[in-house]
């Protein structure tokens, strides 16, 4: 967020601190009405808002079938037909344990 800016636009704030951002600077950084953003300060002391990353609040289930889906997706990518004491033999070679 250190960067000069590319356009400069002039508002003004209202009483209750309300800031119009004007549209072209909205569309430029992903603004959309109803969605969340952050806002705060840089290291350089400059307001800075941008759109929110965070996840939608999801429940414990829609959590788990998320996970679970993750999962299912790797382990079709990673199918070796061999089975994991096979594979483990191989990375360890034929020597048995002392």
């Amino acid at each position: 967020m250190n960067t000069p800016l590319d356009r400069r636009t002039t508002t003004n704030m209202t009483s209750k601190g309300q800031v119009l951002i004007p549209k072209d600077v909205r569309e430029a950084i992903g603004l959309v009405p109803g969605r969340p953003v952050d806002v705060g300060v840089n290291d350089r002391g400059e307001a800075v808002v941008v759109p929110s990353v965070r996840r939608a609040a999801e429940t414990p289930e829609m959590r788990s079938a998320r996970i679970m889906a993750a999962f299912r997706q790797a382990s079709a990518r990673h199918r070796t037909g061999r089975d994991v004491d096979t594979m483990m033999a191989e990375l360890r070679g034929d020597e048995p344990l002392p």
